[in-house]
């Protein structure tokens, strides 16, 4: 089902494919998850990213129904499909009367990051009512332009092929997805390499994580297993991203006294057992995760919210996906290091604002009244960070719902 518009506007949890004839260079454009729950009535702020601060643009009005039901980690991505067109993708997880089972919201972007909505869609097959939340992923690699969205009340993943001229979408399949204790998606990733034949791997929350095998839309379940963490300890791995190289998934873990990553192999048969780094340092609660746009030194960082104890802390990744400390820092940096205080009350998506190296800058999503997003320096040989004057930049149009964040560019991976 379709509900087409011309209106501009944004929703809920974004995921972004888009190329840049009209990004300047050094500035960058950083969307927000307003999550507005009243009917209809959800909004995405955007700032501009000038180099040094965040400057608050404008919300757009979703036309649709978010919600702020738990922090969830990254579910907004960035792509580029073509050199003209730049496409935006959003979830409303309670929709509205036109789509009372939730929609995706579909947008083509404007200069200085406007955006026209293009149209919403639905899950054509859900019959099972509105959603706590609704994941989106997105595959990057120019010929496969899909889009990927779990319906949490359905407790499917359904996929839909992307027009890159006119970012509109078309259905294509709907998988059961279920975690091993009756878990829903938490967040979603694709290896978006050809080394493991096109896998998305999702996290679900209740301790367990599992393989899809991607077929131009069509996806085949490998076998869910449970995590080391949760085996060893009840730590839940909620938070996912996956390496460049397309051998590994990085888990960011909630329920611990300290940061805890998991890392597992993905596989042609499926995700193999992680490896659990518990007590990575005494930051707590990890529930979101973000890697760099590129290595230093041979290794990528792997940035990390810590949710409870209100930190970002950075690692390091190998090649071999191998977890180890960041740092030592430099003068004026820090890692673990404390967000500034504000009315947040937890920190939640992060998102890199270059494309190369260490990724320049960090923001930060803040669920508070009102909601806000922090601004941190990466030290590029470090790896440590640094919250800059000012920050955090606050979001007037939300109350207790950013949960999530995308910047346009984005990594090319």
């Amino acid at each position: 089902m379709k509900r087409s518009s011309v209106s501009f506007v944004l929703a809920t949890m974004i995921a972004i494919a888009v190329t840049f004839p009209l990004h300047l260079e050094g500035q960058a454009w950083v969307y927000v998850n307003d999550n507005y729950q009243a009917v209809g009535a959800n909004t995405v702020s955007l700032f501009h990213f000038t180099g040094a601060a965040l400057g608050y643009v404008s919300p757009y009005a979703t036309t649709s129904t978010g919600i702020a039901f738990m922090p969830v980690p990254n579910q907004v991505v960035a792509v580029a499909y073509s050199s003209t067109v730049g496409c935006v993708f959003a979830s409303d997880p309670l929709g509205d009367s036109s789509f009372p089972t939730g929609d995706v919201a579909a947008f083509k972007v404007h200069a200085s990051g406007v955006l026209a909505r293009v149209g919403n869609y639905d899950d054509p097959t859900n019959t099972s009512g509105n959603n706590d939340l609704l994941t989106l992923a997105i595959d990057r690699r120019k010929g496969e332009p899909l889009l990927f969205a779990y319906y949490q009340a359905e407790r499917k993943i359904a996929s839909y092929k992307i027009n890159t001229s006119t970012c509109a979408l078309t259905w294509v399949s709907s998988t059961p997805a279920t975690g091993l204790n009756g878990g829903w998606a938490i967040a979603m990733g694709v290896d978006n390499t050809t080394n493991n034949n096109d896998m998305l791997v999702v996290s679900y929350g209740d301790g367990s994580i599992q393989s899809f095998k991607n077929t131009g839309g069509l996806l085949t379940s490998t076998p869910a297993i449970f995590s080391a963490g949760f085996i060893g300890h009840g730590a839940v791995p909620k938070g996912l991203d996956i390496t460049e190289n397309g051998k590994w998934a990085v888990f960011a873990d909630s329920n611990g006294p300290a940061t805890e990553l998991e890392v597992a192999p993905i596989l042609a048969g499926g995700l193999g057992p992680t490896t659990d780094y518990s007590g990575l340092n005494a930051a707590q609660g990890s529930e979101n995760v973000w890697l760099s746009p590129g290595a230093i030194g041979g290794k990528y960082y792997v940035y990390v919210t810590n949710n409870t104890s209100g930190d970002v802390s950075t690692f390091e990744i190998s090649a071999a996906g191998i977890i180890t400390p960041a740092g030592p820092c430099g003068t004026g940096y820090t890692n673990p290091t404390p967000l500034n205080a504000s009315l947040w009350s937890f920190p939640a998506g992060l998102h890199t604002t270059g494309t190369t190296a260490s990724g320049g800058n960090l923001v930060v999503t803040e669920f508070g009244t009102p909601s806000s997003v922090a601004l941190l320096k990466i030290q590029n040989a470090t790896g440590c960070t640094a919250e800059v004057p000012g920050s955090p930049f606050a979001d007037a149009n939300s109350n207790n719902g950013l949960n999530s964040v995308d910047v346009l560019p984005s990594r090319p991976y």
